[in-house]
This record gives C-alpha cells, sequence and structure tokens, in this order.
C-alpha cells in the first residue's frame, strides 16, 4: 500500500482536500524543511518497484481501449493477467457491443 501523503495546513480550512497533494513553499515551512512530526513530503525513495508500476490494485495489468479492433487483439493475446478500461471517449452503442466483447473474453472491465 502506498504512504498517504497530507497537504500542508489541511486543516486549517474545510474546503481544502486532503487528496490535492500541493509542495509546501513557505519561507518558514517547517514541512518544506523535514521537521519531525511533522507529514511526510512527496519525494523520489518513496516511489513503488518497476515490476508493480502498470498494474491495477486487483493486481491485473492495465489497458486503455478505444476500439473493438484492439479489444478483438488483446482478447487473443490475453489470458486473465489483464483488465481493459474502456476510453471515456467511446460512445454508448461501441462501449456496449465491447463490454459483450469482453464478457465473451472473459476480460474485467474495470469501468463497466
Amino acid at each position: 500500500m502506498s504512504k498517504k501523503f497530507r497537504r500542508q495546513e489541511k486543516y486549517a480550512e474545510k474546503r481544502v482536500k486532503n487528496k490535492a497533494w500541493r509542495k509546501p513553499r513557505g519561507i518558514n515551512s517547517k514541512m518544506r524543511m523535514r521537521e519531525g512530526g511533522k507529514s511526510h513530503s512527496v519525494r523520489i525513495g518513496y516511489g513503488s518497484s518497476s515490476k508493480q508500476k502498470g498494474f491495477h490494485p486487483s493486481g491485473l495489468k492495465e489497458i486503455l481501449v478505444n476500439n473493438e479492433k484492439q479489444l478483438a487483439l488483446i482478447s487473443k493475446v490475453a489470458g486473465g493477467s489483464i483488465a481493459i478500461r474502456i476510453a471515456s471517449t467511446v460512445g454508448g452503442k461501441k462501449r456496449a457491443a465491447m463490454m459483450k466483447l469482453a464478457d465473451e473474453a472473459k476480460l474485467k472491465i474495470l469501468n463497466r
């Protein structure tokens, strides 16, 4: 599981969301100077390993699909180790047809 990074002074205002990471830039910022007891900042050492990158949290390799031709190629090659995500630009009719093809090929669709 990845580390949760808090935004500086997140507690000060309700409108500041915890998810929106911003680098601390204040001149006297304790978080920027990495003083003890303050939240951790994003740093290169916290990155995930190269073996884990590109994978969905379910453990399957995630591939973006734009049309039925791409889906057909993936279904021929893929076993049970690939999950597909249908692009947001695909309309309703084509999306329904792609879902049907994916179900026949027993592929997992992430944005059903």
